[in-house]
């Protein structure tokens, strides 16, 4: 390949940065055309796994907006060298092919999309090298194509050029893979937060550095009142023993373990309980983007006939362990438990063990009274 490795090199880190920018994606193939020798390009496909309609990320320079949409909402329907690659079995990823191909140029002279497009709008326009940079599939029907384009009367695309698209067919595909993953990543989460809006609760996200990143509607309504608050940012209580305490239970909660804490300093507002639970980090992800601890903020009227959720909630006990920790509560021995819940002394065992990890508690009597004394619980 003789082209200037430097040029090459710098093109390579402007594919990454497109995926980032879609603003990036026309200077990214404009240069590549000007590589090329090309007189103009086209960037197009659908790399977004909900959106099924066909996108220009980087649009024809000559032709204009309104060529692209014609294109788009025909031509490419109709298209002789969609046709052929097709016909040739040339639609897959990373398949290059010539227009020459599969139409001699004096007999794409006399057809419709070069009459009605490429001679009107490109100036005649007929020479094609186009690249598959992702074929198509359930998720995005429309194939991702990358295509250059010059005159009759320029030098036809060789080799050389398309080596120089082969080496650099999977920039371009590892880059629209991280374009639609973080489409999809946004998606996700304008999924969740219309859900936790939706939700009853107060329900609040903080950041490594106890920086709320997300506050639901509810918890935006509940904190304009009471003691809790947020302020700079951060949870914050108008009662320094409270405030305290929070600073104890968000730090406990960075570490791992559950807590609870009871705000009802102020007499005119009803008792309110903040269950904080830690968000483990997942290896490889980039932990200064992730939300840490979730607190959900309850009245204790709403939570009072459901306490033992509630505490199953926060500690992440199984539905087995729950009915466990739910027949000591009512001072049933071991033996008595595993014949109710028709379950071996072993098994019995393990769901204890489990309890006592989860709880950070030493036996029985001490799981019992920590349940008990829970500020989530009215057993």
């Amino acid at each position: 390949m003789q082209y200037d490795l430097e040029k090459v090199n710098a093109l390579i880190a402007q594919i990454y940065d497109a995926a980032l920018d879609d603003t990036q994606w026309p200077v990214v193939v404009q240069r590549l055309a000007r590589l090329l020798k090309a007189e103009d390009s086209i960037l197009f496909g659908s790399p977004e796994s909900t959106n099924n309609q066909m996108i220009v990320l980087s649009p024809l320079l000559h032709a204009g907006i309104d060529a692209a949409k014609a294109y788009e909402a025909y031509h490419w329907k109709h298209d002789i060298w969609r046709a052929g690659a097709t016909q040739h079995q040339l639609a897959y990823s990373g398949a290059i092919f010539h227009g020459d191909q599969f139409i001699d140029r004096r007999s794409f002279k006399d057809t419709e999309i070069y009459c009605d497009f490429f001679k009107p709008m490109m100036n005649g326009t007929g020479v094609v090298l186009t690249s598959i940079i992702e074929e198509s599939a359930q998720q995005h029907p429309n194939p991702v194509v990358l295509s250059f384009y010059k005159s009759f009367s320029a030098e036809p695309f060789n080799q050389q050029d398309e080596d120089l698209i082969r080496h650099l067919m999977p920039h371009f595909q590892r880059s629209l893979l991280i374009r639609r993953k973080m489409i999809e990543e946004k998606q996700r989460c304008q999924l969740m937060e219309q859900a936790f809006d939706q939700s009853g609760d107060a329900i609040i996200f903080l950041d490594e550095t106890s920086r709320v990143v997300f506050a639901n509607r509810k918890a935006e309504s509940m904190l304009c009142q009471g003691n809790l608050t947020i302020k700079q940012n951060q949870l914050y209580s108008h009662d320094s023993a409270e405030n305290s305490a929070l600073r104890i239970a968000l730090r406990n909660a960075m570490e791992g373990m559950g807590g609870v804490q009871k705000f009802d300093h102020l007499s005119s507002f009803a008792t309110r309980i903040a269950l904080f639970s830690p968000i483990k980090a997942i290896p490889g992800e980039r932990s200064d983007m992730l939300a840490r601890v979730m607190v959900i903020i309850t009245e204790v009227s709403q939570c009072k006939n459901n306490a033992l959720v509630t505490f199953a909630g926060l500690y992440g006990l199984t539905n087995a362990e729950m009915r466990v920790l739910e027949h000591l509560l009512r001072q049933q021995g071991t033996r008595e438990i595993a014949s109710i819940l028709n379950i071996s002394i072993n098994t019995l065992r393990s769901h204890l063990k489990a309890l006592f990890a989860k709880t950070r508690t030493k036996n029985q009597r001490d799981l019992v009274n920590f349940c008990r004394s829970h500020p989530s619980t009215d057993f």
